[in-house]
């Protein structure tokens, strides 16, 4: 077999013009490879048009599918870019086309109904439980005013689609820039809104995964007794937001005008016994995006609350995320052991990033140098994630998903 670093082929381009950069990103990767391409990864920043980004794709591979979509950024193993022009491709060898590639639209109607045929599809086109699927869907529901569609809605429908059969689902909500105002999709074929493509990896192909964290509780265990959707009403029988000013020690008038970029503040629901010890990775978080002054609601960026559900006021600690970041990447490189990688993609919350938090040091540095030393590395920064927490895959926010590839 040709030899694992000649098997894929990774490029960035910085241009002004999304053809360009399409187009150059895509001919880096494939002066890497020993054949003709079968498959390609495909990110850009959010200032580029989607079409022409595909158009100066195609030039260069033709008509391969490609999969992807818009980022608020690239991560390469030299550097985090967020300039809104980057673009980033990875292109694999005819010898690992992928099984299948399912893209079913209609997110802005019913992520649920969307979901579950998703799944109804997989399981019709043979997917197996040891398979390994790459989902990205379309993050923006409305820009103004803010719509989100809800993972959770679309991950729960997937699950009742596909019944007994339990692949690996990893991906992510994809998202243009910090401020939410749009989202696109590259669906195999086009660019697609308000879809979802899933894509089945090649056989020969399997992944270890990492989720990296860096939240950690701010407050007791306080029980939802409210809930509409995505909006949590009370806590302990108490307007939501009249609790976390109380909590955290902040006036209600401040914390109604909150924004993520300033406070970035979750709400965690830990899914691991009771009394178990604080681990970050057994939390589910949830970033509030909003308070609403009136009604008195916290509004997170997922339905999958329930109202008994046991929750925490989560901070987030930036030298936790880094810390969280060099765990993960030693641990996953250490359980490969002598194997070696195909490629890697790392899947990281657009909030983590230097932009956002206003860091000074790059929460993904760890990733970059441990794991990008040893294979080829693309990395985005997204709306949401996706990854197994408690053995379910799930929608996260505030998380880094390592995905390390190899040749079975």
């Amino acid at each position: 077999m040709t030899a694992p670093h000649r098997l894929c082929g990774l490029g960035f381009a910085c241009e002004s013009t999304g053809a360009h950069a399409g187009a150059r990103a895509v001919a880096l990767a494939r002066s890497q490879l020993d054949t003709e391409p079968s498959f390609a990864l495909l990110f850009c920043g959010g200032k580029h048009d989607p079409d022409a980004v595909l158009q100066g794709a195609r030039s260069v591979c033709g008509q391969i599918p490609i999969v992807g979509g818009s980022a608020v950024g690239l991560i390469s193993a030299s550097k985090a870019m967020q300039t809104g022009f980057e673009c980033g491709a990875l292109l694999l060898a005819g010898a690992l086309s992928p099984q299948t590639i399912v893209r079913v639209a209609g997110l802005d109607h019913d992520e649920h109904k969307t979901g579950h045929q998703l799944g109804v599809e997989l399981r019709a086109h043979g997917v197996t439980p040891d398979a390994v699927v790459l989902l990205f869907y379309d993050s923006v529901r409305n820009a103004a005013p803010l719509v989100i569609n809800a993972g959770s809605r679309l991950l729960e429908g997937l699950h009742q689609g596909l019944g007994e059969v339990v692949p690996t689902l990893v991906g992510a909500g994809l998202l243009c820039d910090l401020v939410w105002s749009c989202s696109h999709i590259f669906d195999g074929e086009q660019v697609s809104k308000q879809a979802v493509v899933a894509v089945v990896m090649p056989s020969m192909l399997t992944c270890h995964q990492a989720v990296t964290h860096g939240c950690y509780p701010a407050s007791d265990f306080m029980t939802i007794t409210a809930l509409a959707g995505a909006r949590i009403l009370e806590l302990d029988g108490q307007p939501a937001l009249d609790v976390a000013a109380a909590r955290l020690g902040r006036s209600r008038d401040a914390l109604a005008a909150i924004n993520p970029a300033l406070l970035a503040l979750t709400i965690g629901e830990q899914r691991a016994a009771p009394f178990t010890p604080f681990r970050d990775q057994d939390y589910v978080n949830r970033l509030v995006m909003a308070a609403d002054a009136d009604s008195g609601a916290l509004i997170i960026t997922e339905a999958d609350f329930d109202i008994g559900s046991r929750v925490q006021l989560m901070a987030v600690d930036p030298q936790r995320m880094i810390d969280s970041a060099q765990t993960q990447a030693q641990a996953i490189l250490n359980a490969l052991g002598d194997q070696q990688p195909l490629f890697a993609l790392y899947i990281d919350c657009a909030g983590r990033s230097m932009v956002f938090t206003g860091l000074d040091e790059d929460e993904s540095e760890p990733i970059r140098t441990l794991i990008g030393a040893r294979c080829p590395l693309l990395g985005f920064f997204s709306g949401v994630e996706i990854a197994a927490i408690a053995g379910q895959a799930r929608p996260l926010d505030w998380t880094g998903v390592i995905l390390i590839f190899f040749v079975k």
